[in-house]
């Protein structure tokens, strides 16, 4: 059997390709997953470092979406699932600092909540979430994470201070699951 990677027309990931050497035959979903995890183990990731050399910079997620705290609940959970992401940032609109973070978990419990009327970002944006630098250890990212019980984290970059991305606690898994350096 050999496993080969297979790409779209743009060059972006899109899976493995498992087939048995001979003419004819291609692997099951359980032969190809078997195969790939044991090339991983074999070869190891020389692009992701250990959870243990890992900096937040190798596990973070680059950019972020922001809006301003007069933005509804439902424009935010629009750019959510459209975007297919889990957390926007909330930005003052005179000189752009960061004022708060809204995750998907508030834009639900604001969904159940009683108050009726056309409710802001601003009425549920955490003012008190996590931050990180992008060149702090990951492991102590995810400990302040863990005091805070937060699943995601603001990265600032170490050098001009401003928010350039976010962590997340899946970020962090993936370290820990491919990470081999």
């Amino acid at each position: 059997m050999s496993v080969r990677t297979f790409t779209d027309a743009y060059g972006g990931f899109q899976g493995l390709a498992c087939t048995h050497d001979e003419p004819h035959g291609t692997a099951t979903a359980g032969e190809a997953f078997a195969m790939s995890e044991q090339s991983v183990q074999e070869q190891g990731s020389y692009l992701t470092p250990s959870l243990e050399h890992a900096r937040v910079a190798d596990a973070m997620r680059h950019g972020i979406l922001s809006c301003f705290p007069d933005a509804t609940l439902r424009a935010a959970a629009r750019t959510m699932s459209l975007h297919h992401i889990h957390t926007i940032v909330v930005h003052d609109p005179e000189d752009s600092r960061v004022v708060g973070v809204v995750c998907d978990s508030d834009l639900v419990s604001a969904l159940i909540a009683p108050e009726k009327g056309q409710r802001v970002i601003a009425d549920v944006a955490r003012r008190d979430f996590v931050s990180v630098s992008s060149d702090q250890p990951l492991i102590e990212a995810v400990r302040a994470m863990r005091e805070r019980d937060a699943a995601h984290a603001l990265v600032v970059d170490s050098h001009s201070g401003k928010a350039t991305g976010m962590l997340s606690t899946l970020d962090v898994l993936g370290v820990f699951a491919w990470g081999e350096a």
